[in-house]
């Protein structure tokens, strides 16, 4: 049955209010009781934007837009000198590693004449006769070389011979001191005179096809044929140990110098031929290659032409002609 000890109709603010149970102190939680139900909370979605990927050919277009529009703000100077400045610093590392090459191959140090590293005076040209000298001509150059050096040799054994001749001379009434001071001036003089007046032209002639170089040659080399017939003379008063002031020593007690003036003389007679062979080839040479006194000319005047002392010689004398005219 139902339990009638309660009173239904009794208000309801009279209804007594059960205590909770009984808790420790120590297991009380403030806010457990009137804890609020959790409100369901809509999901969290991170939407990750990827980013655009540019291919190679996207970064070519977009360089080429920028450099585009770098160059209309910059002069076109400007930027072709960094376009050409680009490469340099590219190929820096292939240069460095080429350097002694092309030095090697552009800076020749000069090799002749070839003068010993203890001489003061040095080498003064580049010569490389296999390179330079038509296959052909090679022997007649190398010849002609030799010749120079060989007449170097002598220009110094005739001072020795002239030194010798002062001390030795007793009764010979010719003035070897004469002869001593003029073959000083033969070593200084000719030995350099040989090189760049006779030598050198065919030398040139031969490296450049220069016809007035041969011709040059041939007037020289005439002139010092005609030196050679003098000096195998010897003549007292032109400075050569020769037949001449050589044979005055067997008679005066001074054989060993007259032996001395001799070998000089012969040394001098050897000179005679082999220039005169030498000058008769290098002009058939000449001769076969179709080369003309008129093609000389031609060369002559290109090259006072093209030197500016001449025509500014020729300037000064037209306007000192002007003024005269006008006056």
């Amino acid at each position: 049955m139902a339990d009638f000890s309660e009173n239904p109709f009794a208000s309801p603010q009279a209804t007594p209010v059960k205590e909770p149970p009984h808790q420790s102190p120590g297991s009380f939680i403030p806010l457990a009781a009137k804890s609020k139900p959790k409100t369901p909370t809509a999901p969290t979605t991170t939407i990750e934007i990827a980013e655009p990927t540019v291919h190679s050919s996207d970064q070519k277009k977009l360089q080429e837009l920028q450099l585009k529009e770098e160059g209309s703000s910059k002069t076109g100077g400007r930027v072709k000198s960094k376009g050409s400045a680009a490469p340099n610093r590219c190929d820096r590392g292939l240069l460095k590693d080429n350097h002694s090459k092309c030095t090697l191959s552009t800076v020749r140090p000069n090799n002749f004449p070839p003068l010993p590293p203890c001489c003061p005076i040095q080498p003064c040209c580049y010569v490389n006769l296999t390179e330079q000298i038509p296959p052909a001509e090679l022997w007649k150059m190398r010849v002609l070389t030799i010749l120079l050096i060989y007449y170097w040799g002598l220009l110094i054994f005739n001072f020795i011979c002239a030194i010798a001749g002062v001390i030795g001379h007793s009764s010979s009434s010719y003035d070897y001191g004469t002869t001593l001071g003029i073959s000083i001036a033969y070593v200084i003089l000719c030995a350099p005179a040989a090189l760049f007046c006779w030598w050198y032209p065919v030398y040139r002639g031969y490296k450049s096809n220069s016809s007035l170089s041969f011709l040059w040659f041939f007037f020289v080399m005439g002139f010092q044929i005609l030196g050679f017939v003098l000096n195998f003379l010897g003549i007292p008063t032109l400075g050569a140990a020769g037949l001449i002031n050589g044979i005055p020593f067997f008679s005066g007690g001074s054989p060993g110098v007259g032996a001395m003036f001799m070998i000089c003389c012969v040394l001098w007679l050897l000179t005679i031929p082999v220039s005169a062979v030498l000058l008769f080839l290098v002009h058939s040479y000449y001769r076969s290659s179709g080369r003309s006194i008129n093609e000389a000319t031609r060369e002559a005047m290109t090259g006072a032409a093209s030197n500016k002392y001449v025509r500014q010689a020729a300037v000064g004398a037209v306007k000192e002609g002007a003024k005269a005219a006008a006056v």
